[in-house]
């Protein structure tokens, strides 16, 4: 923008071709009018939108429960939060949004569960696995407790006015740490979370499991796994 320093026109407005004339506390500026924007129609450009808003959303959703966050370390040298690290790893590993592949709620070098099972009740979430064992690297004389976290990735809306896509975190209520014998977790959820949960046709649920001290901090994270 530029500014006309001596006021030879007087006071200055409106538009002459590209070139705009505008008038404040007593000076005139001059200015390119504003280039109407293009709507983009290119369905390549709008993939890649809907899946970074996508991606967007998948980390919003897992940065908001601090255990899950805390699984995930900021690196200091690449100047990057958690939620951009979060972000990053799933933007790199989903698919588009209608065929979403898979979303890692924890980094991808937790331990592995065997034989896990994921399922979406009526209103909630169960996670089962087989035992954990003793050779996972779990210290008993720190890790006390274990619990679930994840996401629920929402698509196909029944209510008019709801999102096509809803991710809604979750995180059931810990266990004492049980290395024995079979591991079984439940969420319910309630209020609002399940009225949304009720309102969509196509649901998946992504988590974890989670070691934690005696303070309820997290020690471990599982790989994660899906419904």
């Amino acid at each position: 923008m530029g500014r006309l320093s001596k006021q030879v026109f007087g006071e200055v407005t409106g538009a002459v071709g590209h070139v705009v004339f505008k008038h404040r506390a007593g000076d005139n500026y001059i200015a390119m009018r504003a280039e109407k924007q293009k709507i983009c129609t290119d369905p390549v450009v709008l993939a890649r939108r809907a899946k970074f808003a996508l991606a967007g959303k998948i980390a919003k959703a897992i940065n908001s429960l601090a255990l899950l966050k805390s699984a995930w370390p900021q690196v200091v040298d690449k100047k990057l939060s958690q939620f951009n690290e979060i972000f990053q790893a799933n933007y790199d590993l989903i698919g588009s949004v209608a065929n979403v592949g898979s979303i890692t709620v924890a980094p991808v070098l937790g331990f592995t569960l065997t034989n896990p099972h994921v399922t979406n009740l009526v209103d909630g979430v169960q996670i089962q696995t087989d035992a954990l064992g003793v050779g996972i690297g779990v210290d008993t004389d720190i890790e006390k407790y274990l619990v679930a976290a994840g996401v629920v990735l929402l698509q196909s809306p029944t209510v008019e006015g709801l999102p096509q896509t809803l991710i809604i975190p979750f995180k059931t209520t810990q266990q004492n740490l049980d290395l024995i014998n079979p591991v079984n977790l439940t969420v319910q959820l309630m209020g609002t979370e399940l009225f949304e949960y009720e309102s969509y046709t196509t649901k998946r649920a992504f988590a974890c499991l989670i070691t934690l001290n005696d303070n309820g901090q997290l020690v471990k994270a599982s790989r994660s796994v899906h419904s």
